[in-house]
């Protein structure tokens, strides 16, 4: 027994297509996944002690703010000339960024953070002898 199927022409051409066209994947980008570094948490550290929103550090640096979001939290692929541009809008030189990154300079917030530890735990009465010396800066 013989079957004809009526097929078209442009039918039998959308059926071999398929059977041997390469599939379209999804490039893979390096936005894709996060790497978190100690460059990407300090640059994101140096603008929140500015202020700085992202939209107006992109403003600043001449990026988006797509872009700063980025740099800050690990999908892009950090380069010196990269943090350089974060670092001159924040006011920062590149030995600051490297002793920070190392340890060597502490940053404001675990100062902070100790110093009110530490008043915490104060008697009263050298609480208030650690009031009159802060009134004298």
């Amino acid at each position: 027994m013989i079957v004809l199927l009526s097929v078209s022409v442009k039918g039998l051409l959308t059926i071999f297509k398929g059977a041997f066209m390469k599939v379209k994947r999804k490039k893979k980008r390096r936005s894709d996944h996060k790497v978190m570094t100690k460059e990407a948490s300090l640059l994101k550290f140096l603008r929140e002690s500015r202020n700085l929103s992202m939209r107006n550090a992109g403003a600043i640096i001449g990026v988006s703010s797509s872009f700063v979001n980025h740099a800050e939290n690990g999908r892009l692929d950090l380069n010196t000339a990269i943090i350089l541009k974060f670092l001159k809008a924040y006011g920062y030189s590149l030995s600051d960024f490297e002793s920070m990154k190392k340890g060597n300079i502490e940053l404001p917030e675990h100062t902070l953070s100790e110093c009110i530890e530490i008043l915490k735990r104060l008697e009263p009465s050298k609480l208030k002898t650690v009031k009159t010396i802060l009134e004298s800066f």
